[in-house]
């Protein structure tokens, strides 16, 4: 929250900004800092009233992620079929494809869970290396510990 946030000049009202959105027919984007510990985590609540698998990222700074999750929860929101094993196309250094990933335990998604309890879904939208490989693949050439993965891919055609 705001309050522990050193970039932030007061307190904030997380709960009721999101709720505010949702009512709205929008969707909120929460970004929670990384530390020496935990890299950043950054996650959709709302997508929920969509019918559609709230969205989540890690290991991206909150500013960036949160402009991504952004425009992948438009494209998410007007396409029935997405789900794992989906592409997210996006545009970063070069256009890139976020895969899509069932999160196993959605935990760490704390105000999507505040909002709707544990009745919601979550995905984890995978960001690829320089090279387009992503953590499941041979060669992916990020540590771990940058992004790492809250559910397990779906297996990939040899």
């Amino acid at each position: 929250m705001c309050e522990f946030d050193p970039r932030c000049d007061g307190a904030d009202d997380l709960v009721g900004d999101a709720l505010a959105l949702i009512a709205e027919g929008r969707w909120s984007v929460t970004g929670v800092l990384g530390d020496a510990a935990n890299p950043p985590l950054t996650y959709t609540t709302g997508l929920t009233e969509h019918g559609r698998p709230e969205l989540v990222m890690t290991g991206l700074p909150p500013d960036l992620a949160g402009i991504l999750l952004d425009h992948a929860a438009r494209a998410v929101v007007a396409d029935p079929g997405f789900g794992p094993g989906s592409d997210v196309p996006a545009r970063l250094r070069r256009p890139v494809r976020f895969r899509a990933i069932d999160v196993i335990d959605a935990g760490a998604l704390r105000l999507t869970r505040v909002v709707y309890g544990a009745r919601f879904d979550a995905i984890q939208l995978v960001w690829p290396d320089d090279d387009g490989r992503y953590p499941w693949q041979s060669g992916y050439s990020i540590p771990a510990r940058v992004q790492p993965l809250l559910g397990v891919p779906e297996s990939e055609a040899a």
